[in-house]
């Protein structure tokens, strides 16, 4: 079912990726004008030519969004270009695989960065430019099942994802008086390019899918239903919350991706699936 967007204006960061891309298309489906952002601009670019070859109701604009900055630019382009703006799908994201004990400062900076940092900075832009409105709209955080489960070799990921957590439940809370929602989604094992690593191994997609009581991968537009409903005026009622969408994945405890080698060898791990 193709939800109403007509007369909304909505901004995809990360659109570059599976699940950017497949929101953005369920949104202008629905009639929505859109903003979609990535650090590069061609892949982008190339999308918004595809769902408007007029170029007037959906623009692409490049944005580091680590950089306060090129965030500030952003949504001073998007005000110009588009007028105002009624949600946000705060999407864009890095993971990198390393135990905690080998992972550099540089490499925890830089999730904390994109992950933490760069989605306060997009969530603030957003919000003031909803609020600046004065019609209400909604935030949708895109954090994952590690934000809420150990994943070994992914803590500076799964740090980082949880710190969304607090900042969209604190946001619902300050920003419901001018009428603007915010909440947060936790998928699990999605097929997108960041998870192809570890699914090309065929015993690792074998237990995935096993152990999902539903019995198959995530798709990236399963994501983009559930935010386009949060994004969407059929979810008016919905703030502070964090919904799983995961399959089934969580229900019986966490999937261990990774298992410790032997004491003899105690920094080494080996890719292996089994439920925690």
């Amino acid at each position: 079912m193709t939800r109403d967007f007509t007369g909304k204006t909505c901004l995809v960061t990360g659109a570059a990726g599976e699940i950017g891309q497949a929101t953005a298309r369920l949104l202008r489906a629905g009639g929505a004008r859109l903003c979609l952002t990535d650090r590069l601009l061609d892949p982008i670019a190339a999308l918004a030519s595809d769902l408007d070859p007029s170029g007037a109701e959906v623009v692409a604009i490049a944005c580091n969004q680590t950089e306060a900055g090129d965030v500030d630019l952003l949504f001073a382009t998007l005000a110009e270009r588009l007028g105002g703006l009624d949600g946000a799908f705060i999407n864009a994201g890095i993971g990198r695989y390393g135990a905690l004990l080998e992972v550099t400062a540089a490499d925890w900076q830089r999730h904390v960065d994109v992950n933490l940092t760069g989605s306060f900075l997009i969530a603030q832009g957003a919000a003031r430019l909803i609020a600046k409105g004065a019609r209400g709209g909604a935030l949708v955080f895109n954090a994952s099942t590690a934000a809420a489960h150990a994943a070994e070799l992914f803590g500076a990921y799964g740090a980082s994802k949880a710190g969304l957590r607090m900042l969209s439940r604190t946001l619902a809370g300050e920003l419901g008086h001018h009428g603007i929602r915010s909440n947060l989604i936790m998928p699990g094992v999605i097929t997108t390019r960041m998870t192809s690593g570890l699914l090309a191994d065929p015993g690792i997609n074998g237990d995935v899918v096993a152990e999902t009581p539903l019995g198959r991968l995530g798709r990236p537009e399963d994501v983009a239903e559930l935010a386009a409903f949060l994004l969407g005026d059929r979810a008016a009622f919905i703030t502070g919350a964090e919904i799983l969408i995961d399959g089934g994945q969580t229900l019986h405890g966490y999937p261990r991706w990774f298992s410790r080698a032997p004491d003899d060898a105690p920094n080494q791990w080996s890719l292996h699936a089994k439920r925690g």
